[in-house]
């Protein structure tokens, strides 16, 4: 029904990169927004987790974020000090990534909604896009899955907030680290692994740079009990989409069904998603380590074929 909206060259739509961008002040510009539902209970962690997603977008390209407006849908009827708990928690991340808040719009909703529009910088010459990625590059990648699978096993109260608290953390940290790990390193694309879950933003990243990949599943970093849970059948409705519009470029090979439930994962704040040339790869292992990123793992490899095949 949108396909005849055409994307406009140049702006970052044409390859659905992480956000758009048009040049400025000898640079370019980076714009992104998102917002959603509450994922956790705790209204101040739900605020950091949001934000943090948010500001990932400009990571993900290489960016400095500089301004956040805070989005917010919130029942009337709801008490506010909730809200207040929610925009600390979003505040205190916007904070530590150098950004400056600049107000931002709310509405009156049934269902309480948080996230930013966020604007940042980076030079021409530093930018990096979803578009690049060369055969025989390495697949790193920086946080584990299967976050979405936990946050829908809280909601039907089959564990509780605190059994999941690292994963919890790993979604409110920011992927500063790692952006300076990458950028240190030089890499050939990135992208930020969110709703499309890892198969579908890699997908979107070979897509755009013309190429294949071969993903490791047993090297993959995967969130304890995660898996468990996908296998009885606890996992969003994202996953299935996810897995459905994907079932003509993915190629299991001695990977059961159940093993690549959490690669179709719809992650919320999840990690980086780096290609880097073969023989950078420890390189940037090493600096992703020395920055405190202690989840990061090579996964697989690109390839000049098309699709993604897995492998165990």
């Amino acid at each position: 029904m949108l396909s005849g909206l055409a994307a406009p060259e140049g702006s970052g739509m044409d390859t659905r990169d992480d956000a758009g961008y048009v040049p400025f002040g000898g640079g370019l510009l980076l714009q992104t927004a998102d917002f959603f539902p509450p994922i956790v209970d705790d209204p101040y962690s739900f605020g950091q987790i949001a934000a943090a997603n948010a500001l990932s977008d400009i990571y993900a390209m290489g960016g400095e974020p500089l301004t956040a407006m805070n989005l917010v849908g919130f029942p009337c009827s709801l008490d506010l000090g909730v809200l207040r708990e929610i925009l600390a928690g979003g505040l205190s991340k916007i904070e530590e990534s150098g950004a400056r808040l600049c107000g931002g719009h709310s509405v009156d909703d049934r269902e309480p909604k948080y996230g930013l529009s966020v604007t940042g910088f980076v030079e021409e010459d530093r930018i990096v896009r979803n578009a690049g990625a060369r055969p025989g590059d390495a697949l790193v990648l920086t946080k584990p899955l299967g976050f979405g699978i936990l946050t829908t096993a809280l909601k039907r109260d089959l564990l509780a907030e605190e059994e999941i608290g690292p994963a919890i953390a790993a979604a409110a940290t920011l992927n500063r680290a790692a952006r300076d790990a990458m950028l240190e390193v030089g890499p050939s694309a990135a992208t930020d692994v969110t709703g499309y879950g890892l198969l579908g933003h890699l997908s979107e990243m070979l897509r755009a740079s013309g190429a294949g990949a071969a993903v490791r599943r047993g090297a993959v970093p995967v969130w304890e009990r995660a898996q468990r849970l996908a296998e009885e059948g606890c996992y969003p409705g994202g996953l299935k989409s996810n897995r459905e519009y994907l079932e003509e470029e993915v190629r299991p090979e001695g990977v059961d069904e159940a093993a690549m439930l959490p690669l179709y994962d719809p992650q919320t704040s999840g990690g980086l998603l780096i290609s880097v040339p073969a023989e950078r790869a420890d390189d940037l292992l090493a600096a992703l380590k020395s920055r405190g990123v202690e989840w990061a793992a090579p996964i697989g490899e690109v390839t000049s074929g098309k699709g993604i095949l897995v492998l165990p």
